[in-house]
């Protein structure tokens, strides 16, 4: 670390806003400039500024999964490549899961940002490309890497300001959406210009030294807050285990996830080890290990200073293990398309492990997917694809205070959205006959778990279905006598399948004009004993349709009078009995 000079707190303080508020206007320009719904809409990027050694510097609200993988995805392609051939007006890309941390769609792109010769950082960005050259749009039976589309190493799309035309040939001829891929990639650029105006501004103000001073002590302060908040936790190691429904290929095996977390006070230090995780999959339920750092950076952040804005100093004290040859350190030529669902159940174990314990940070499990569906096809006029692959909501796990939130996509999907019905039958042969809120999927508890959502796709032309709907068989867990939430599935009533057909993953198969999709997404888990909860309320879920008269009864213990009201002595005496058992 360079030898740092004092600065005053003021001037830290409004370099450190200038620097979020330039990485919130790189993600305005993706968004105001991309070609995909995916983007512009479902918001599936991040993007934000790196320092000269690629360390997190300030991040623009994005893709929770993506915001903790620019910078070590970043630094390895700089170890792969080197630092002395950066040169102004360059741009890098890569596609490789082990510098993205990703699967191939998910493209990384960054550009330096040099002042009068030196180099101050980089501005850094993935997005979700729709289509890559896999063998499907998005598959979720590969075997092998070099099934998942284009792998570009870590190499200069731009150089010195001049595009590789050639680079450029070989990534839109990989495409079966040529155009809009690369609409979507100079979008990326675009933010960068962003970006380096701002910088460019900051530095010409107060100076590189200045900045640079700045800079290190916001990871410094950053840091201290970090390790002040875990230091003052109980010292031990919380564990547990989950798992997603299958790989993909072995339909209806369970894939282990174990996490376990070390809290060391002492050493101001949080260790998130994942060597309890099954073996690496045959199937594309694979993760890089950068997927599990970032995994790890979200919750431990969460942990340690979730009020403040993440940066490198945020990351110190946060460690982590995995076993190379594990799901969360998969070799190099494994699949890993769905890489993000053992993240996602991550998650989940987390929450599984430190909700009791840690009642202030952690709710109980959510429905713990995006569940989504991809719908495609290609125009019988034009030729061209058209593709959707919509984030649903889910419900929120209950936390020790509040109820969870419904429809509500997952945290690692934080900051993205679903895509409006009036866009969707805009753009796409379909019309969304059914969106609403599932009667009864939040888990029971004296906090309710969130509800998950119903959303029914008529298709109005023949296209062809992927699905990774994962969660779908292993429950969403209360917590502290608070009971799971309801399922995720998929149901398909088809002139192909036949009527009601159930579905979770799903590889790539056709569907005709016609057809009905269904996708019910899961619940949240509730929290505490559902015969504590305030019979009041139970009332209010049940006139707002969250809670039926039968759930109520059965689970929360509420008796309802012949005209609807509260009958408070039978609920007492219901309950009592209850609580007696």
């Amino acid at each position: 670390m360079p030898e740092t000079r004092t600065v005053d707190p003021i001037t830290t303080a409004v370099v450190h806003n200038t620097l979020l508020t330039a990485a919130k206007e790189m993600r305005e320009t993706i968004q105001r400039t991309s070609f995909s719904p995916i983007i512009y809409e479902d918001r599936d990027f991040a993007c934000g500024l790196l320092d000269a050694d690629a360390n997190t510097l300030a991040e623009a609200p994005g893709l929770t999964a993506f915001m903790g993988t620019l910078s070590p995805g970043i630094k390895r392609s700089i170890e792969e490549r080197g630092k002395d051939e950066i040169e102004p007006g360059d741009i890098y890309c890569t596609s490789i899961p082990a510098f993205t941390g990703s699967h191939p769609a998910d493209m990384m792109l960054w550009m330096p940002i040099f002042h009068e010769g030196r180099l101050f950082g980089f501005a850094a960005s993935k997005a979700h490309l729709v289509d890559v050259g896999a063998k499907d749009p998005y598959p979720t039976d590969s075997t092998d890497a070099f099934q998942e589309g284009l792998r570009i190493p870590p190499v200069k799309l731009y150089r010195g300001g001049v595009l590789d035309e050639t680079l450029a040939a070989v990534i839109k001829s990989n495409s079966r959406a040529p155009e809009t891929i690369w609409g979507d990639i100079h979008s990326q650029i675009a933010c960068f210009r962003t970006g380096e105006q701002s910088v460019q501004r900051l530095l010409d103000k107060y100076g590189f030294e200045t900045v640079n001073d700045c800079v290190q002590e916001i990871y410094d302060h950053a840091e201290r807050m970090a390790r002040d908040a875990i230091r003052q936790m109980p010292a031990g190691t919380w564990s547990a285990v989950d798992y997603c429904d299958d790989n993909g290929i072995d339909r209806g095996v369970p894939v282990k996830v174990g996490v376990a977390i070390t809290i060391d006070p002492e050493a101001g230090e949080v260790t998130f080890d994942f060597s309890e995780s099954a073996e690496q999959q045959r199937g594309p339920m694979n993760a890089p290990i950068i997927t599990a750092i970032s995994c790890a950076r979200m919750m431990g952040k969460i942990l340690s200073a979730p009020d403040s804005v993440a940066c490198e100093g945020s990351f110190r004290p946060i460690k982590v293990i995995a076993p190379l040859g594990s799901i969360f350190n998969a070799h190099d030529s494994a699949p890993t398309n769905l890489y993000g669902w053992p993240s996602m159940t991550a998650v989940e174990t987390i929450l599984k492990a430190l909700a009791a314990d840690f009642p202030d940070r952690f709710p109980a499990q959510s429905g713990g997917d995006l569940c989504g569906c991809f719908r495609y096809g290609f125009d019988q006029v034009t030729g061209e694809m058209w593709v959707e692959a919509n984030i649903e909501g889910i419900g929120q796990g209950a936390s020790a205070f509040a109820d969870g939130e419904s429809a509500v996509v997952h945290i690692e999907e934080a900051c993205s959205r679903n895509l409006p019905v009036e866009l969707e039958e805009t753009k796409d042969p379909e019309i969304i006959e059914c969106y609403e809120l599932v009667t009864d999927s939040g888990g029971a508890g004296k906090f309710r778990g969130g509800l998950g959502v119903r959303r029914a796709y008529r298709l109005l032309a023949d296209g062809r279905m992927i699905s990774t709907l994962e969660r779908c068989t292993s429950p969403h867990a209360g917590v502290a006598g608070g009971l799971p939430g309801g399922r995720t599935i998929g149901i398909l009533d088809s002139s192909i399948y036949g009527e009601g057909v159930e579905f979770i993953k799903t590889p790539d198969q056709p569907i005709a004009k016609g057809d009905l999709m269904t996708i019910v997404t899961g619940g949240g888990g509730g929290y505490g004993n559902p015969l504590e909860r305030d019979p009041e309320r139970v009332l209010e879920d049940v006139l707002e349709g969250l809670v039926s008269v039968e759930a109520a009864h059965e689970l929360y213990g509420v008796v309802f009078a012949d005209d609807g009201n509260l009958d408070g002595a039978g609920t007492d005496a219901l309950r009592a009995s209850r609580m007696h058992v």
